[in-house]
């Protein structure tokens, strides 16, 4: 090394690269707030990264130390080569230890990943939650209904399932799990059984998918992601198109159907958990599904196209409100993300906007078909479903 360094292109060039480092910070510091696009970074984007810390200079701040701390965080993400370096310790760590450095990552079984969150919920259900929980949102999903049917529109309540309580084979094992099995199975039938008798228009696709366990030639969940693949996104939306259309009457969302073909990994949901280990080489040696529509009608001529509609959920509301509007023509429908986190919609489905207003939040009320989602890990636990209600109820 001594003798490597003792060459004299060897050395300029480190001291080249020495001098570039703060040089490079420096302009990225100056161009990510506003133009990200041109900041400087060397190895392959980062997956999993959050948005920055404000950086708000007050006295309560420099006491709590807050300030300084998202200052150090802002450089250090501000530092070019942070990618290539995070990149190259976690591929050491994951090939040599089989370590994963993203701590809300859980591998399970025959390389199955989970997200902690879920499975900590499902190894904590207790026997009669659905009933408690049951009884504290129905007077809010009751407000919102109402509201929506007194304007001559369509409301669904949508459930949609967990990994963990697809696949618990693959996980229960991996962390402290006290809950019993049959409380664990009893959460979604109660809660949704008691919704139902209060009248509240309930889609389950969550005992949909469950029930649906071993009638592909895949999981409906893939081996590196937590959300449910494309099969599993196409059986949800039918069910509720057909509970859209029984609602009103007639056909008012164009039904599809649906073949798919089985592929290796390329992007999105199938390798969401995946992307979150950030390594050089990812374990992607698994099939996944991908779907190929037939619309019942012409997307271009269907009457779908100029309704609103409104979809207001969590993650798991993405790829539904995709398909939503690709192959059910809704053209018209938008995703509202944790009702104000970020506004999606559009073809190609991108976002349309960020960091939501109350002010956004008032176009909700005049919506025509309205889905309120809400997986199965946190029913009658979200914030949304609050806000939702605020917005339907406030003069």
């Amino acid at each position: 090394m001594n003798r490597l360094f003792a060459h004299p292109l060897v050395r300029t060039a480190f001291c080249l690269f020495l001098l570039a480092l703060p040089l490079a910070t420096a302009w990225n510091l100056a161009v990510m707030p506003n133009h990200p696009a041109l900041a400087i970074r060397i190895g392959p984007k980062l997956g999993g990264v959050t948005r920055e810390a404000r950086v708000a200079l007050s006295w309560s701040s420099l006491r709590d130390g807050s300030f300084q701390k998202a200052v150090s965080s802002r450089v250090t993400d501000a530092m070019p080569v942070r990618p290539l370096l995070i990149r190259i310790n976690n591929e050491i760590r994951f090939e040599l230890f089989g370590e994963l450095t993203a701590p809300q990552v859980v591998r399970g079984a025959k390389g199955q990943l989970i997200e902690r969150s879920y499975l900590e919920e499902y190894c904590a259900r207790t026997e009669g939650q659905g009933a408690t929980l049951a009884a504290d949102i129905i007077p809010k999903l009751k407000d919102i209904q109402d509201f929506y049917r007194s304007r001559g529109a369509v409301f669904v309540y949508l459930v949609t399932p967990s990994k963990a309580a697809h696949l618990p084979e693959y996980f229960v094992d991996r962390v402290p799990c006290p809950s019993t099995p049959a409380a664990r199975a009893q959460l979604v039938p109660q809660y949704v059984g008691l919704l139902r008798q209060a009248g509240i228009q309930v889609v389950d696709t969550a005992s949909l998918i469950h029930s649906l366990k071993g009638a592909y030639e895949v999981e409906l969940f893939p081996q590196g992601g937590v959300h449910w693949n494309d099969i599993g996104g196409a059986r949800a939306v039918a069910a509720v198109v057909e509970n859209i259309n029984r609602q009103a009457g007639q056909e008012l969302v164009p039904p599809f159907t649906f073949s798919y073909t089985l592929s290796g990994v390329t992007s999105g949901v199938d390798r969401d958990l995946v992307d979150l280990l950030n390594v050089f080489f990812p374990p992607l040696s698994y099939l996944t599904p991908k779907v190929r529509f037939q619309t019942a009608v012409p997307c271009a001529t269907s009457p779908a196209r100029s309704i609103d509609a409104a979809l207001v959920g969590s993650s798991f509301s993405h790829l539904p409100g995709q398909i939503l509007i690709e192959d059910n023509c809704l053209a018209r429908l938008n995703v509202w993300y944790y009702m104000h986190l970020g506004r999606f919609g559009g073809v190609p489905y991108h976002e349309l906007q960020r960091d939501l207003q109350e002010s956004d939040l008032a176009r909700l009320r005049d919506a025509k078909i309205v889905i309120l989602e809400e997986n199965e890990s946190f029913v009658a636990r979200t914030g949304y479903v609050n806000e939702l209600r605020k917005v339907v109820t406030t003069p």
